[in-house]
């Protein structure tokens, strides 16, 4: 840190630290393919404290600036490290993406790695040997170095886990600078269910406020459903009042967004807010199939897309641009021929309609009048 003229903190008194020579500990770290050895640089010192500070520790790193602390190649544990290369391996989200695979696939490459190494050893060996023939004393051939095992998957958690928590500041910022100017409010017992350790079962119920393009503002874990939104809610309508933002349109809820009263519980938990409450289509839809026993009738699926064509509509002007797209696609095909609106219209599959066309809601009187439609359903029962 000294040759970047850099000040450093020491992490227990907060005096300035000063340089004490080379840090004499070297780290093994593991490569996509390898392993290699990371010599340590300045060693910081604080002469108050007199406590030994590794210079690629968390709390160093912490007082440095991006662009220095992305020099670093390796995230650091107590014995080992792992090079940044590998963590890029364990960010996607996407399927069968665990660190038992991970540490599966990185083992693999490096056994063939050293299969490699020991066999350009033994190849140089054995031609070392031949060329020795007339020497009188034989030279002594230590057999190739064992295969050294990698850690286990849980090591490679615990590196992931290290690395999030130096971007924790910058995770929080970004959550914390998310707004929306239309809210959805929904509780869910699937997270919590996948909680194990010394947290299971310690929550039944996981609450969630996102935006109109999916992104989550807050979240919280309770006990029961209901219980300590309230902080929660109060917490968002602060961070819009903090910023100067406008309260949102509509906040969709999945329960409570009516009352006898007058004024809903909802309304209540985002006070002052004025914002139109609204039960969201999804929990709409299942008070019209509240009564029946089974979601496992033969006919349970065909009324939901039957109900939930009567609630939404496609938007015709994303309908009429993919018209003229699988018209030009039908041209090219057919020498140029129009297809009829019947051929157009087979042409379209609901995966390109869904992909290219966005869905609106219909108007209150359509809605009523679809739904008034449907065989076995009274409006005014609802």
């Amino acid at each position: 840190m000294r040759m970047w003229g850099i000040p450093l903190k020491c992490p227990q008194c907060s005096r300035k630290m000063n340089s004490s020579g080379i840090y004499s500990k070297v780290r093994e770290v593991i490569d996509v393919y390898s392993r290699y050895y990371l010599v340590g640089g300045d060693y910081p010192r604080c002469n108050k404290c007199a406590l030994p500070v590794c210079p690629w520790s968390q709390d160093i790193l912490s007082q440095l600036d991006v662009a220095h602390r992305s020099m670093f190649p390796a995230v650091l544990t107590t014995h080992l490290a792992l090079d940044r290369k590998c963590m890029t391996f364990l960010k996607p989200r996407t399927s069968g993406n665990s660190s038992s695979y991970f540490q599966a696939a990185i083992e693999e490459v490096h056994s063939e790695e050293w299969a490699r190494q020991a066999i350009r050893y033994l190849s140089d060996y054995e031609s070392h040997k031949n060329m020795a023939t007339f020497v009188p004393s034989a030279a002594a051939y230590p057999p190739p170095l064992p295969f050294r095992p990698l850690p286990l998957a849980q090591w490679f958690e615990t590196v992931h886990s290290n690395d999030i928590l130096s971007h924790l500041e910058e995770m929080k910022g970004v959550i914390t600078s998310t707004y929306g100017r239309i809210l959805k409010m929904d509780s869910t017992k699937k997270v919590t269910k996948k909680l194990a350790g010394g947290i299971g079962g310690s929550a039944a119920w996981m609450t969630n406020i996102g935006n109109e393009f999916g992104q989550v503002l807050n979240s919280v874990l309770t006990t029961g459903e209901g219980a300590g939104l309230e902080e929660l809610c109060q917490g968002i309508v602060t961070r819009y009042k903090n910023v100067g933002k406008d309260e949102p349109e509509v906040i969709y809820v999945d329960r409570d967004c009516c009352s006898q009263s007058g004024v809903s519980s909802v309304t209540k938990l985002f006070h002052p807010w004025r914002s139109a409450v609204r039960l969201d289509s999804f929990h709409f839809m299942r008070r019209f199939n509240c009564g029946l026993t089974t979601e496992h009738h033969p006919l349970y699926g065909t009324f939901c897309a039957k109900l939930s064509s009567c609630i939404f509509e496609w938007d015709q002007e994303d309908v009429q641009g993919l018209k003229e797209a699988k018209r030009g696609e039908w041209g090219s095909s057919h020498s140029g021929h129009e297809p009829t609106e019947e051929q157009l219209l087979a042409t379209i599959t609901s995966g390109e309609q869904r992909r290219h066309c966005r869905r609106r809601s219909r108007g209150v009187e359509d809605i009523r009048r679809m739904i008034s439609g449907l065989p076995g359903v009274s409006v005014g029962a609802h």
